[in-house]
């Protein structure tokens, strides 16, 4: 059998393996579905065994794809890290690299990363992370985008995931609230109307993941598509705002809002970066992490 497998084929597989789709190993691939196909039409001919088989509209891995990939997959990424470690990163050559981000971390990340002249020739691109966590690892897993910087973890072999920023929740409402003045009760809180942040958009947790206390409904009156939009809205209004500290001090002066505590005990919302194995050790992901960490550091210093 060694004499007869053809060794290019297993990488074609191990993308049809990681990512459960023929058509979605053939985009990553930079190739047609047809191709693929045929690929794998050839892996399992010389192998003499099922690979994949049908299921509803999409594949499944037969027990033989899975020990196949087990095996080889330590083998593939060790390949990977050996030719990364061949190649060079030079940032005096043009790179754009895409990081999935929150609403608070584009706010907190974006004025850095454009006052720094270390970059060189690369560029670093912040777009909010996708609603949906498959549709966000699914994009980095075909290359389309490098890492992300979420809230939430990963329960998944191929991604990396390690927390690098974690900030309190706070209240805010404007300076003229008629009834809410440098800090608020629990019986307030509960009285008062809210602006709800859609999770989607604003990377933040619900409220209750947030604390140990057993929290009664709040009266959500409205929600927002973004935190900017909730601070802007409880500016002009009794209504009352939940945001993360950087962002509320960022723009307290600006809306003419108050900023407070919260009357219950919260944990801090904890933000994760998430990177596929395969970039683990690329010189080029080692600078981006490197930069993307010293930036949170210095506006942490700067606090």
């Amino acid at each position: 059998m060694l004499n007869k497998i053809d060794w290019n084929l297993l990488s074609v597989f191990m993308e049809v393996y990681r990512l459960n789709s023929i058509t979605q190993a053939a985009e990553a691939l930079d190739t047609t579905q047809p191709v693929v196909s045929n690929i794998l039409k050839r892996l399992t001919e010389q192998l003499d065994e099922p690979l994949f088989i049908r299921e509803g509209r999409g594949i499944r891995p037969t027990a033989v794809a899975v020990q196949l990939a087990s095996d080889i997959q330590p083998l593939m990424h060790g390949i990977n890290s050996a030719l990364e470690n061949v190649k060079t990163f030079d940032i005096t050559k043009p790179r754009l690299f895409t990081i999935f981000v929150t609403e608070p971390m584009l706010m907190l990340l974006q004025p850095l990363l454009n006052e720094d002249k270390s970059l060189g020739a690369c560029n670093i691109q912040f777009v909010l992370a996708p609603a949906d966590q498959h549709e966000m690892l699914d994009q980095i897993s075909l290359q389309k985008a490098d890492l992300a910087i979420t809230v939430g973890s990963v329960n998944h072999h191929s991604f990396h995931v390690q927390p690098i920023h974690k900030e309190r929740m706070l209240l805010t409402c404007a300076n003229d609230h008629p009834r809410v003045q440098g800090n608020i009760s629990l019986t307030q809180y509960y009285e008062e109307v809210h602006v709800g942040i859609k999770e989607n958009r604003s990377g933040l947790h619900e409220i209750n993941s947030l604390t140990e206390h057993r929290l009664e409904p709040r009266k959500v009156w409205v929600k927002c598509d973004s935190i900017i939009s909730g601070l802007a809205l409880a500016s002009k209004t009794d209504i009352i705002c939940l945001s993360p500290e950087s962002i509320a001090h960022q723009y307290k002066e600006m809306f003419n809002l108050q900023v407070m505590e919260i009357p219950y005990t919260t944990h801090p919302v904890v933000h994760n970066m998430i990177s596929h194995n395969r970039t683990m050790k690329s010189h080029a992901h080692l600078w981006l992490r490197d930069k993307l960490i010293s930036a949170i550091s210095r506006s942490e210093s700067l606090a």
